[in-house]
């Protein structure tokens, strides 16, 4: 007898996805992720910048780099005013499970320069010759000390109006 080499078959799963963005249309592609943290025995914050930056204040620790800041994607034509509103600027983060929060503020568009939203609406000027636009969003968090572990969620709204 002769010994044989064992074969082995492996599979693997990988996922297709579109984004398809229409004329007139506002559609999301991140939820703002502040990421994973650590708070410490006292107070910080965790600024996410529009543009995917962040830093921490105070005794938070940021621990794995998968911050994501918001972004967001509008379709129209050259030279079109766009109205951006956020529904408020201050947003209560709950503890899935819990009761437990924190507070997320400083909203902020990443337009050039970086432009603080909240219910007072900002113009721009679709620049793009094809009438793409993307935008990203990004904010500060409000890390209480010996914060309650687990994740927190909440909800903001965005309004796009084509003018």
């Amino acid at each position: 007898m002769l010994p044989t080499a064992a074969q082995a078959q492996e599979t693997e799963s990988a996922e297709a996805a579109v984004f398809i963005v229409t004329p007139l249309s506002f559609v999301k592609q991140f939820d703002v992720d502040f990421g994973q943290i650590v708070p410490g025995d006292n107070a910080g914050q965790v600024i996410l910048g529009p543009d995917g930056s962040v830093s921490t204040t105070g005794d938070v620790i940021q621990i794995d780099g998968t911050q994501q800041r918001g972004l967001f994607w509008g379709y129209g034509q050259l030279n079109q005013l766009v109205r951006i509103n956020f529904d408020a600027n201050d947003y209560t983060l709950t503890r899935i499970g819990g009761t437990e929060t924190m507070q997320m503020s400083a909203t902020t568009i990443g337009s050039v320069p970086p432009v603080p939203l909240g219910a007072n609406p900002r113009i721009f000027r679709i620049a793009n010759p094809d009438g793409f636009f993307s935008f990203g969003v990004g904010a500060t968090l409000d890390v209480a000390g010996n914060q309650a572990p687990g994740t927190y969620e909440g909800t903001f709204t965005i309004t796009l109006d084509y003018l």
